[in-house]
């Protein structure tokens, strides 16, 4: 029997409605928006899982056309392209009831490719290049801080010190935002998952979860990424081929950060089953998170884990 087109029309309206809602708050009020602006794409997700992504791709261009009469055209467009190809691959991930992975895999493709679309637009209206104005900026706080301390009468050799300890650093965040992009692109799509997830639940429309943080397990590629991490860092260090070390410091931080997360999911395994107490376990996290030993242990134990399966969640070969 064939549907009536009143509900998608109806619920495609509402939720258009609360994307353009949601681009006001995100660009008008200061804190509240920056967590808004994280799951502004949660409207077009659910249209795309109820409907299709045909409505989802309709809300998101209605929401984008009004949202520009409302308030400033480069606002909506930077809100609009910055969060709607996320909501839009998700929302066709979910509705063809793709493995939770896949479906966050796509999403964080859509994300980056997004983040990338709003620097090129934002360079191409404003003739400067965003990432340049981040790294303007690192720079400004730093002398802003020498200066602050060198007014609270702090010694010239002290500050001498505390300027070459920092410049390295603002150095080495110039290299790696490509990292910060990629890894914060997959915070952002987790993140709409897992609103859009208990949506749905509450419309009686449940969808696949992922399994239990302490089942979490990366791709064993990891291992090989990292591996080829470090070569691409060696030889771009030893040959000064300054891309070469770029792509290998920004691969590492992502393969680090991807061990990481299995180091503490062996960690959660452990302790359920060992039925560490919840002090103990706070004691530990607080070790981990505040000692770089321990971190660096929890790394190795999450390539560990990758390489020998110690949690024996891959399915065994068949002879």
């Amino acid at each position: 029997m064939q549907k009536s087109p009143v509900r998608p029309v109806v619920e495609g309206g509402v939720l258009t409605a609360v994307a353009i809602i949601f681009a006001l708050i995100s660009t008008y009020i200061p804190v509240l928006g920056v967590f808004v602006n994280l799951i502004w794409p949660v409207p077009i997700v659910l249209l795309g899982v109820r409907h299709g992504y045909k409505w989802s791709v309709m809300a998101l261009v209605v929401s984008g056309l009004i949202s520009a009469l409302i308030m400033h055209p480069l606002n909506a467009v930077l809100v609009i392209v910055g969060s709607g190809l996320i909501g839009v691959a998700l929302g066709y991930g979910l509705r063809k009831e793709f493995p939770p992975a896949k479906t966050l895999l796509i999403g964080a493709g859509a994300s980056l490719i997004s983040k990338v679309m709003v620097i090129a637009i934002s360079a191409a209206v404003m003739g400067v290049n965003p990432l340049n104005i981040q790294t303007e900026a690192m720079v400004t706080g730093m002398e802003q801080a020498i200066n602050f301390y060198r007014e609270m009468g702090m010694k010239p050799e002290d500050l001498a010190t505390m300027e070459a300890a920092m410049r390295p650093a603002i150095a080495l965040m110039k290299i790696i935002l490509p990292a910060g992009f990629i890894m914060a692109a997959m915070v952002d799509t987790y993140l709409n998952f897992q609103v859009a997830k208990m949506v749905l639940a509450k419309l009686g429309q449940p969808i696949e979860s992922l399994p239990p943080f302490r089942r979490w397990s990366m791709p064993r590629f990891t291992i090989y990424a990292l591996a080829v991490a470090l070569v691409s860092i060696y030889w771009g260090s030893s040959r000064s081929i300054v891309i070469l070390n770029s792509v290998g410091m920004n691969l590492m931080i992502v393969t680090t950060m991807m061990l990481f997360i299995q180091g503490m999911a062996v960690f959660y395994f452990l302790a359920d089953k060992y039925k560490l107490s919840r002090i103990v376990r706070g004691i530990i996290l607080f070790l981990i998170f505040s000692n770089g030993i321990f971190m660096q242990a929890l790394v190795i134990g999450g390539a560990f884990d990758i390489i020998f399966d110690y949690r024996q969640l891959r399915a065994p070969r068949l002879e």
